[in-house]
């Protein structure tokens, strides 16, 4: 950040000052999410993976680091919020201090959950769902060589929190990081390396929570009701934001603080939503997914409940069928994934291994799967609106004249030039 980027801009009358302050306590909350920790808990990058194993290990005389859920609640429905509380205290005031960012300290390590048992845990940081049609595509162009690479670091979490008997609280949502699939009783622990001597600060302590024991029932009259209270306030939280005329532009002065709330309540309904993962649930996300990769000043939600779907299977042809609605924004991106998407799920064997051989042999049905969905999209097009239809003729356009080293054209520049002559036409 730059020396003058928390500077409010010369000139400015107070309601501009509170909007601006606002605006960028929301940025960092946001940089915070975007990590998925709140304030010390650790990047998914660096939490361990779940083990079958619980601890009892012995934290130095005093401190007391308690894991907890809000309230104190234990019966959880399947798809349900849980909410994670970790309590650090210390019965000798001053002795011990939290570090936010236990990494930048030799052998210091942030907070990391063990969840027994663990064969039916999906760890969401290393299974997204997310997947790419475009290496197979591109499979008969050896040489060419294909890779990609991402990265991401916070260099602004340095705070260190001196421990009293009042405990020091952070709470975050399990359902981010793991998705438990089965019924049943559970374990949870954390453990890391994120407490210091406060006279020593160079020297991290290990650390135990206490074990916290939740149980998980299944109750499909309670996952409909939730899901039917979700997509009614996300309804009416989305028709006053469009109502506002916030996707269009920025809100006026008086109105940051309703735009946030907003923006929080679409976002919250449409998380609900997406950890139920029922068939229900599913329906609902595709019908209320636009294509668009945000939802107000979030990450789009009912894309992630797509992806991380146990029923991929119907998935596929329900997104199928709403990518050529009206309103739906079909960009390159989701048509790959799409396409990658059907081709998972009738080869699921061949899809999941990472040799050329195996990339060769699903490049003829995906380049088939990927000509049909072009072909739809480029059929709707002309019913398509202004915005949803100025992006679907670019994508329609950038695979149509795709090879991928075939020789031929994906859609024959004959056929390709009628679809788009009906849309101009139109």
């Amino acid at each position: 950040m730059s020396a003058n980027a928390s500077v409010p801009p010369p000139s400015v009358t107070c309601v501009d000052i509170l909007i601006y302050s606002l605006r960028m306590l929301l940025r960092c909350l946001t940089i915070a999410a975007s990590f998925g920790v709140l304030l010390h808990v650790a990047p998914v990058e660096q939490t361990q993976n779940i083990e079958d194993k619980i601890t009892t290990g012995t934290n130095p005389p005093g401190l007391s680091f308690v894991l907890t859920t809000r309230n104190g609640q234990k019966l959880f429905h399947l798809g349900e919020v849980i909410e994670i509380e970790e309590d650090y205290s210390s019965s000798i005031p001053s002795q011990y201090s939290l570090l936010q960012n236990p990494q930048k300290v030799e052998g210091g390590s942030p907070s990391s959950l063990t969840i027994v048992p663990s064969t039916e845990v999906i760890d969401r940081a290393h299974q997204t769902g997310r997947v790419s049609a475009d290496t197979i595509l591109r499979s008969l162009c050896v040489g060419e060589g294909i890779g990609f690479g991402i990265g991401s670091s916070c260099g602004d979490c340095d705070g260190v929190y001196k421990l009293r008997i009042e405990p020091v609280q952070f709470q975050y949502i399990l359902n981010y990081r793991f998705a438990i699939t089965v019924l049943g009783d559970y374990t949870i622990q954390a453990r890391g390396a994120n407490v210091v001597s406060t006279g020593d600060v160079s020297k991290p302590i290990p650390v135990t929570s206490t074990e916290l024991k939740i149980k998980i029932v299944r109750d499909d009259k309670w996952s409909h009701q939730q899901l039917r209270l979700a997509v009614d306030r996300f309804e009416e939280a989305q028709s006053k934001y469009l109502l506002r005329g916030w996707n269009a532009s920025d809100p006026g002065p008086g109105e940051f603080v309703q735009q946030t709330e907003t923006a929080l309540e679409m976002d919250k309904s449409a998380e609900i939503i997406r950890f139920l993962d029922t068939e229900e649930s599913l329906r609902e996300a595709v019908r209320l997914f636009d294509g668009s990769p945000r939802i107000a000043t979030y990450e789009n939600a009912f894309l992630k409940a797509i992806l991380e779907s146990s029923h991929r299977d119907l998935a596929v042809p329900l997104l199928a069928s709403r990518m050529v609605d009206d309103d739906f924004l079909a960009s390159e991106e989701f048509i790959d994934m799409l396409t990658a998407m059907a081709v998972q799920i009738e080869e699921p064997i061949t899809f999941e291994r990472a040799d050329l051989s195996s990339r060769q042999q699903l490049n003829p049905r995906t380049l088939d799967i990927l000509r049909g969905y072009v072909l739809a999209l480029g059929h709707s097009l002309s019913s398509k609106r202004s915005g949803a239809r100025k992006l679907g003729i670019a994508t329609f356009e950038h695979y149509a004249a795709k090879e991928y080293c075939t020789g031929e054209r994906l859609i024959e520049k004959r056929l390709a030039d009628q679809v788009l002559l009906r849309v101009q036409s139109n």
